[in-house]
């Protein structure tokens, strides 16, 4: 063989060897330009992403509106509570016992821990179970004496009082007089009135207990001290018991 056919020869052999490798160099690149990531865990096809989540919020069983016992079904709410009276009006007590009940007025309490406070005022015609009595009372505990002011009436609570105002004028005589119906212990006082908050002196007190009390009775009439006319109040008081009290003041 010459040089000629020699050389043409290895050419061929150089560029076939090149030829192979190229190729198996393409085919083991293949794999590695395949888009494998995406078939392993890429976030666009995982799967369990969160719009197919199972127990996503709105499929959540027990959720708010579907809470059994909700409040508008709670058993034993206030319109259904047992044990309320029948007829009875809305924000309203029953009566206490032992109280004089008085058509048209509130019903006054009776017995108990004395509630203070100021008794209801009525007119004295509709106290005549108190007034009837406080004439004959008049008779024997200020005979001769003239009535000076209105009567006083009141419908009381155990604890309540109820006050009227005079002037306690020089040169007169006053006996003030109570009575109650339904009332057992009634007390009655009179006090100057002065333009200082607490301070009012007492003029005279009742001593008596019951029904019927007075201050400056039978001819023991109080007379002012001082030269001048002073302003002054009674006080009628319900220490025991409950009803109708009236008061009336009397001058000669």
């Amino acid at each position: 063989m010459n040089r000629t056919g020699l050389s043409t020869s290895l050419a061929v052999v150089v560029v076939a060897a090149s030829a192979f490798v190229t190729g198996c160099g393409s085919k083991d690149q293949t794999p590695a330009q395949q888009p494998q990531a995406n078939a392993n865990g890429y976030y666009g096809q995982q799967p369990g992403a969160y719009p197919q989540q199972p127990g996503a919020y709105p499929q959540q069983p027990g959720a708010y509106p579907q809470q059994p016992g909700a409040y508008p079904q709670q058993p034993g709410a206030y319109p259904q509570q047992p044990g309320a009276q029948p007829g009875a009006q809305p924000g309203t007590a029953p009566a206490a016992s032992g109280g004089l009940q008085i058509p048209g007025f509130p019903p006054a309490g009776g017995g108990g821990t004395a509630s203070g406070g100021t008794a209801q005022a009525i007119d004295p015609n509709l106290a005549a179970l108190a007034t009837g009595p406080l004439g004959m009372f008049a008779n024997t505990e200020a005979p001769g004496m003239a009535k000076d002011g209105p009567i006083l009436a009141g419908n009381f609570q155990e604890g309540q009082t109820l006050e009227g105002t005079f002037t306690f004028q020089p040169g007169k005589c006053y006996t003030l007089l109570a009575t109650g119906a339904g009332i057992s212990a009634l007390q009655v006082e009179m006090q100057y009135v002065t333009p200082l908050p607490g301070l009012a002196p007492s003029i005279g007190k009742s001593s008596q207990t019951g029904s019927q009390v007075s201050i400056g009775g039978k001819a023991n009439c109080l007379r002012p001290l001082s030269p001048f006319p002073a302003n002054a109040k009674f006080i009628v008081r319900a220490n025991k018991g409950a009803g109708l009290a009236a008061a009336q003041l009397y001058s000669k």
